[in-house]
């Protein structure tokens, strides 16, 4: 099986895109859960990417995609946290053949189900 790396475009098809517009940009500064504020910040994110017109340049900054990314995540210090992550990693599956950010997604909201977190 040959990975592929998602596209500018291919992080706002399907079922990702369709729940980007469901955040308020509030999600973002009020989230007491830092794994629940991950998932918003990534959903603003690939907002801001959809309202670009045009193709998105390669060298487009995407720092939440790349922290999803990049190796451990917090882990989700509430219920709402760990299903935000998990939603968001079966859209994730729907969407790319392959991305680090879903096992990553997984793990955090592991952490919590598994009581380690209270």
């Amino acid at each position: 099986m040959s990975e592929r790396s998602p596209s500018r475009r291919s992080l706002l098809k399907g079922a990702t895109a369709a729940a980007l517009l469901t955040v308020p940009a509030a999600a973002l500064v009020s989230e007491a859960d830092p794994l629940r504020a991950l998932v918003a910040a990534y959903r603003a994110e690939c907002a801001w990417l959809n309202a670009t017109i045009g193709d998105i340049p390669d060298d487009t900054p995407m720092p939440v995609w790349n922290a999803l990314n990049e190796g451990r995540i917090p882990v989700a210090t509430s219920k709402e946290g760990a299903i935000a992550a998990l939603k968001l990693a079966v859209e994730m599956c729907e969407d790319f053949l392959s991305a680090d950010a879903i096992p990553n997604l997984v793990q955090a909201a592991l952490g919590f189900l598994e009581g380690g977190i209270s």
